[in-house]
């Protein structure tokens, strides 16, 4: 078990139907951010599985937790929701895992626990300190791709966040150091890197296809790529299965491992986010000196006098907000774009800390808005969670002071927190409180 010692056990037993006999056990421990003592105060634990819905809980005596669920084997997918209450009844810790099958499976699961609406450290770390990382959400946690270490040379680890034990696995090296490589998630367990800068600091203009299923710790192929791509320090914005746009001059597509040039416009600018549509029409949104929307396979302008070094993600209803930057001055405005209709929406005051090229990620129900640069030039300790639907605000929570880092939500509801400048090789976790029932 992680954690302190005795915290939390749980064994959850799943039998498939009463004809086969088959059956699996699903081992659950609990986690903490190093030294949380966030645990002692537990005096009872809830456990609810979402589906088929079932709650059990016990109290604390001299040999810890002990709860036990049985569950028939239907098939379904559900997740785990973790609760702990002190003496009084307050809820003083929480987590819940990703999404499972509830089959005759043999598992082991982690919850990380936390006090609710809280940013804390991971349990794990890069392998060293690095700035510029870079970063995807996987089905399952997140992969993070080189970066600089505190001397300033590129790095080529590769790191595997896996949000169902909160544990990473080192992936074999990329074929050469990248800093400020240009990520994007594919089908099957494949990873896509582009570009980068190399050991001599220039930007290049290699593609690798890191296939993360392939045992022990993954295989690359590298895909051929044109004369004149090279950058770094750019986006890959996905806008349908296997097909992107990498930002930068010019803009690039990469689509099934082939990597053409756009030439309908001169650049993208490295924010953008995917805009999910009520027609399913693939559809992005680029912010710079100008709002650019990707729709039906052409650009078009939206707004001039977009928002140069802000950060973009989509929102839980497909529409995508622009938030930070600004000029001459970092503003506190965010803009919520309707990919299919290119309506621009401006929310006044949405952020209580202007700050520019926040790391930026939205989950089922906030948005959180971490780190980036004051109008003084200097990282930002804190980071604003925002209701994901209607842009108000919740909270402001501290964090290490960091910019130009990336955020990415969790299948555990959580936000992930990595890279940036300074260098530093810690990892942090928004936990929200559990989801209402």
């Amino acid at each position: 078990m992680r954690g302190p010692p005795g915290a939390a056990a749980v064994a959850m037993v799943i039998a498939m139907a009463a004809c086969t006999g088959t059956t699996g056990t699903v081992k659950l421990d609990l986690t903490t951010a190093p030294g949380s003592r966030v645990l002692d105060a537990v005096d009872q634990l809830r456990l609810t599985i979402t589906n088929p819905h079932q709650v059990i809980e016990a109290r604390r005596t001299a040999a810890g937790f002990d709860l036990a669920l049985d569950l028939d084997a239907s098939g379904v997918t559900g997740a785990l929701i973790i609760e702990g209450f002190d003496a009084g009844g307050a809820l003083v810790a929480c987590g819940q895992s990703p999404r499972f099958p509830i089959a005759a499976i043999n598992a082991h699961i982690v919850v990380y626990m936390a006090a609710p609406r809280s940013i804390g450290l991971a349990p794990v770390t890069l392998d060293a300190p690095r700035s510029e990382v870079s970063g995807s959400a996987l089905e399952y946690g997140a992969v993070l791709a080189g970066g600089r270490d505190p001397g300033g040379a590129p790095s080529a680890a590769i790191l595997i966040y896996n949000a169902y034990d909160h544990a990473r696995a080192i992936g074999a090296a990329m074929p050469a150091p990248r800093a400020g490589v240009a990520v994007g998630t594919g089908s099957g367990g494949g990873v896509y890197l582009f570009g980068g800068a190399g050991p001599d600091g220039n930007p290049t203009g290699t593609l690798w296809r890191f296939d993360t299923t392939v045992p022990p710790s993954g295989v690359y192929i590298t895909l051929p790529v044109a004369a004149g791509f090279a950058r770094a320090d750019q986006l890959m914005v996905p806008v349908g299965p296997e097909r992107f746009l990498i930002t930068g001059a010019p803009p690039l597509a990469l689509e099934l491992g082939t990597v053409t040039a756009r030439t309908d416009l001169p650049a993208l600018p490295a924010a953008g986010a995917t805009a999910i549509a009520a027609d399913g029409t693939p559809a992005a949104i680029f912010a710079g000196a100008e709002l650019v929307r990707y729709r039906q396979g052409t650009f078009d302008t939206l707004r001039a006098g977009g928002r140069t070094n802000a950060t973009a993600a989509t929102l839980p209803d497909g529409r995508v907000v622009v938030i930070g930057g600004g000029e001459p001055a970092p503003s506190r405005d965010a803009l919520v774009i309707d990919g299919a209709t290119g309506a621009v929406t401006v929310i006044p005051g949405a952020l209580a800390t202007a700050r520019s090229r926040p790391s930026l990620a939205a989950t089922s129900r906030y948005l959180v808005i971490a780190g980036g640069t004051d109008p003084d030039g200097a990282p930002v300790a804190t980071a604003e969670v925002l209701d994901a639907h209607t842009l108000a605000p919740i909270t402001t929570l501290p964090i290490l002071a960091r910019t130009g880092a990336f955020a990415v939500a969790l299948p555990t509801e959580q936000v992930l927190l990595a890279g940036g400048t300074p260098a530093t090789a810690a990892l942090e976790l928004f936990t929200p409180e559990p989801p209402p029932p």
